[in-house]
């Protein structure tokens, strides 16, 4: 084998894994939640279209005394108080009104209750007409008829399938998109196509995991004949439950796996494309990027020519100048120059494609040469190596890690930076981002716990840890994001980073007049470094990780948004 090739054998679907794994490492002390807040089990249902309104059928422990729930879209949100709703402590019913310009793609919904908030759930908006599960749809022959477009909200059971029956005409054209593991469900969803009549799958109607999709299915079928075709969804292993819930997207929608580029800078205007099986003919979103240094990513949607929409994929944003590839540029004649600090966004649509950037270094000068995919959306694996003017070749990415290079040139020049694919692949979907940057002393912050509660005037301390990166200096940690909260504490001078214990206690408290029920909160670190005011804001990645069932890229939105039960003021 390759030494390249040697690197993580099921490198597609466990890259991510490692990237939330190494996450998780960063805070080894988790912090308990109020043992009396709110605990969701799966939503029910766990969306619905635009422009709808939804009865949800909330289930857990300690969901009695509601105070509100909270979405991260505009939404119209009641509890109806009869028939005892909001007293028992098992169930409650909310109901929802979507509006019809909601966002669609997937949302952070919390509980708020007398006592605490909820762990985080993920609800989906979208532009389908939506369809429930029957439960008499375990065999072939008793299929749930279902009219595309449409999306089907179903649960596997164990050791079952669950079948839908489509009646398409000759020449049809169908996409079948399953989002289940992406919900924060430890379903590993497939899915296969048979023929209604015959009972026989259907050649290339079978899919397990889609790339990018973090082992959700998807695919793409014309069928010849007119009549009646079955779809089948099952959890590879015939698993189980409550927790094993999935959406079923059904009709002739784009399918796209990443936006193009990847990312965004701040504040800038661009043209977004799409990378994936199916974007051809999909017209491309101008976007314009907020300011806000806490907002991490947009959702875009593509849109198909009979006006069906794709489900949204994520785009980064970032603080950098952003590029896209321009071929040819397969060798250091025909490089596409780099600006530094700088971004590119690149593809590899053809087998053994190399991608050649020319960057600007200065002898001594050390630089930061990092490739993004799988925390992007994509599926690729990058290999990247740096060559002089000589085309000597000066550093090289370890295949068995991330690829980053810690190059600091000998000499000055111009230095050329070539990027392929780890494994030799090519596709629709093979999308990479690289960054070439400075390097530069700092920090990052997290918290062990994404969830609190605090009575109105009163207040809650929120453990904050630290990784440091060169950086021994002071840092300001304030509560941001929120009116009606404040606090602030400092992370001394050279207090070493633990990996048990916090590095400080953010007080958070919470004004007189604030209102009870739920909210959301940031917490900021400030340092001034290297005579430039850095600014980071903590991270939840891993408690929002874990209460997903482990899913290992939740959506980008979430990694910084901590949740907050406002309480009744203490009399």
């Amino acid at each position: 084998m390759h030494p390249r090739l040697s690197r993580r054998c099921t490198v597609a679907v466990v890259s991510a894994v490692l990237t939330w794994t190494a996450s998780a490492h960063a805070q080894k002390a988790p912090v308990p939640p109020n043992p009396a807040a709110p605990v969701l089990k799966p939503v029910a249902p766990h969306g619905d279209q635009r422009g709808t309104t939804i009865d949800l059928t909330l289930t857990g422990a300690n969901l009695a005394e509601p105070t509100g729930l909270w979405l991260d879209f505009p939404a119209k949100v009641t509890i109806p108080p009869d028939n005892n709703n909001g007293k028992d402590p098992a169930k409650l019913l909310v109901r929802v009104e979507i509006p019809k310009d909601a966002p669609m793609g997937f949302h952070a919904l919390r509980l708020a209750t007398a006592r605490g908030m909820s762990n985080l759930r993920l609800f989906c908006v979208d532009d389908l007409p939506q369809v429930l599960q029957k439960g008499d749809n375990h065999a072939l022959a008793t299929a749930q008829p279902v009219t595309a477009p449409c999306v089907v909200v179903g649960q596997a059971a164990n050791e079952s399938n669950d079948y839908y029956k489509v009646t398409v005409a000759a020449g049809q054209r169908l996409s079948f998109a399953v989002l289940g593991r992406r919900l924060g469900s430890p379903i590993d969803p497939q899915l296969t196509l048979f023929d209604a009549r015959t009972g026989r799958e259907l050649h290339g109607g079978y899919s397990n995991d889609a790339p990018g999709l973090q082992t959700d299915p998807r695919l793409t079928y014309t069928f010849k004949e007119a009549g009646d075709y079955v779809i089948e969804i099952r959890d590879v292993s015939y698993k189980g439950g409550e927790d094993y819930f999935y959406r079923l997207r059904i009709g002739d929608f784009p399918c796209a796996t990443t936006t193009v580029p990847l990312a965004i800078k701040r504040g800038a205007k661009a043209t977004i494309r799409f990378a994936g099986p199916l974007v051809d003919g999909v017209a491309p979103e101008e976007v314009t990027a907020p300011t806000d240094p806490a907002v991490q990513a947009l959702w875009v949607a593509p849109r198909g020519a009979n006006g069906l929409y794709g489900w949204p994929v994520s785009l980064a944003l970032s603080d950098l100048d952003e590029a896209l590839e321009q071929e040819p540029n397969n060798d250091a004649a025909h490089a596409n120059r780099l600006a530094v600090p700088g971004a590119v966004t690149g593809r590899f649509e053809q087998k053994g494609d190399v991608d050649v950037y020319a960057f600007a270094a200065k002898k001594g000068t050390r630089y930061a040469i990092d490739a993004q995919t799988h925390e992007l959306g994509s599926p690729t694996e990058v290999y990247m190596t740096v060559r002089d003017a000589k085309n000597a070749q000066v550093l090289a990415t370890d295949p068995m890690k991330d690829p980053h290079l810690d190059f600091t040139p000998t000499a000055d020049g111009d230095y050329f930076l070539a990027v392929e694919h780890l494994q030799y692949w090519a596709g629709p979907d093979e999308v990479y981002r690289v960054t070439v940057v400075p390097y530069q002393p700092g920090f990052e912050l997290s918290l062990g716990l994404d969830r609190y509660d605090a009575a109105a005037g009163g207040s809650v301390g929120v453990p904050v840890f630290v990784t440091r990166r060169d950086y021994a200096g002071p840092i300001d940690v304030s509560v941001a994001g929120a009116a009606g909260l404040s606090g602030q504490v400092q992370i001394a001078a050279g207090q070493p980073a633990q990996p048990n214990n916090p590095a400080a206690t953010l007080p958070v408290n919470v004004g007189p007049d604030a209102p009870v029920g739920p909210m959301t909160f940031l917490v900021q670190g400030k340092a001034a470094i290297n005579g430039k005011d850095v600014i980071e804001y903590a991270s939840v990645r891993a408690p929002v990780s874990q209460g997903l069932a482990g899913l290992p890229v939740p959506p980008r939105q979430m990694d910084v948004a901590v949740g907050l039960a406002v309480t009744a003021k203490k009399k």
